[in-house]
């Protein structure tokens, strides 16, 4: 019974986190900024992969070894809707990562995102998405099936 509550706990609070660093992201992003903020924006990121890291590891222990099984969320529409959802959220977030390790090691004062419109649109459809997964999992552990 402990296990099970620090696994869930776990996964609630990793996605606490991948909320978190995401909506941070989104708030300090700019097309120029200081050099200081880029590098606290690349962290931001740097911890939305790790949240979302911890995300998919803890739903997993869930799936497999704490939840309802492994036949009953894998023969769910919505669950792989879901999961689907979140692996959609995860390609979305290459494009931001990769363009701001290009500026890693730029020794400027300022850095300018030259798809920064893009960045941030990515950003906010990522949000929208991660909005939709925590419904759908309501839905799957209320046993609803499409």
């Amino acid at each position: 019974m402990w296990l099970y509550s620090i696994v869930t706990y776990a996964h609630f609070i990793s996605i606490c986190m991948l909320f978190s660093s995401l909506i941070f992201e989104l708030s300090i992003i700019k097309e120029k900024m200081k050099r200081h903020d880029f590098l606290t924006l690349r962290k931001a990121d740097l911890f939305f992969g790790i949240s979302a890291g911890f995300t998919i590891a803890s739903g997993l222990f869930r799936m497999f070894y704490f939840g309802k099984g492994e036949d009953y969320y894998m023969s769910n529409p919505i669950f792989i809707l879901k999961f689907s959802l979140f692996i959609v959220v995860g390609l979305l977030s290459i494009y931001p990562t990769i363009q701001f390790l290009k500026l890693r090691n730029l020794q400027i004062e300022f850095v300018t995102l030259k798809n920064f419109r893009i960045i941030r649109v990515l950003l906010l459809i990522e949000i929208i998405l991660l909005l939709i997964i925590p419904f759908l999992a309501i839905l799957v552990a209320k046993g609803f099936k499409i």
